[in-house]
């Protein structure tokens, strides 16, 4: 089974699929902790590590495990293959403890896995989604005078990424580009990454409008993968929080700071209309 979902890959997904009006899903109370993994290793590794899996329920709840390849669609989403392996899968890597597990009610468990890196493993990157979702469907039910009840799709999907050895990231920055949160019109940053791992941006770049108010604006914790192109936004710190359509910016913005990627650092200096 594929799946299209519009997700941040360093989040936990949690999707639920309702019909409209007032419903309630039942049989799907959980937790996960934590929601990605960032390993290293080198040929011939063993990777051992545990998810935390929460059961919020008043009932004991069975769960289903299994791994899935995943890609970053074109509007920052992702593209999940379960049963399919994608070109240079390391899922035939992964070990699991099991692939079914019964949480009792309050509780929560400590799930293992494995990754046998082979002695061969290419230099570069590692990356698949451990899919947790409940053993049976759930089912969610619309109040009214003929109660309708219907599945309910429920799944936590944690992201794993492995560097392997040397791997590293090379980027080029090609300038600024536009985004949009809260209906806030903010500036981005286009990136492309030729090398053979993932990296993230750190750093803070102020923003002075047009009567002179400052702002701080911060890239988001989007990954830039190998061999992909990212426009990574940069965000007002006062709206981290999803307050964005509270910040008031009067264009155009003087934008001055740095940022850091890949081991490199890049400076931005430039107008924002």
């Amino acid at each position: 089974m594929n799946l299209k979902l519009s997700i941040n890959p360093g989040l936990i997904a949690v999707i639920l699929t309702m019909l409209s009006g007032t419903a309630v899903a039942q049989g799907f109370s959980a937790g996960i902790a934590p929601s990605k993994f960032e390993l290293a290793a080198k040929p011939g590794d063993v990777i051992r590590d545990t998810v935390l899996i929460m059961n919020a329920g008043n009932k004991s709840s069975g769960f289903s495990l299994r791994t899935a390849d995943w890609i970053i669609t074109d509007n920052q989403g992702l593209e999940y293959s379960e049963d399919d392996l994608v070109e240079g899968s390391c899922r035939p890597w992964v070990k699991l403890e099991r692939r079914d597990l019964t949480i009792r009610p309050s509780g929560q468990k400590r799930y293992r896995f494995e990754i046998h890196v082979p002695e061969d493993a290419p230099v570069g990157l590692c990356k698949f989604a451990l899919l947790i979702e409940p053993a049976a469907p759930a089912v969610a039910t619309i109040s009214g005078d003929q109660p309708i009840r219907f599945p309910v799709l429920g799944r936590y999907a944690v992201i794993i990424y492995v560097t392997i050895g040397d791997a590293k990231a090379i980027i080029e920055y090609a300038g600024l580009g536009r985004g949009e949160m809260s209906g806030l019109s903010l500036p981005s940053l286009k990136l492309h990454n030729s090398g053979n791992t993932y990296d993230r941006v750190f750093g803070r770049i102020s923003a002075t409008d047009a009567s002179g108010e400052r702002f701080v604006l911060v890239p988001s914790s989007f990954p830039v993968l190998p061999d992909h192109s990212e426009e990574i936004l940069l965000v007002p710190e006062a709206a981290e929080n999803g307050q964005a359509a509270e910040v008031a910016m009067q264009y155009p913005l003087q934008l001055k700071g740095t940022f850091e990627i890949g081991g490199q650092r890049f400076s931005v200096e430039e107008q924002f209309r």
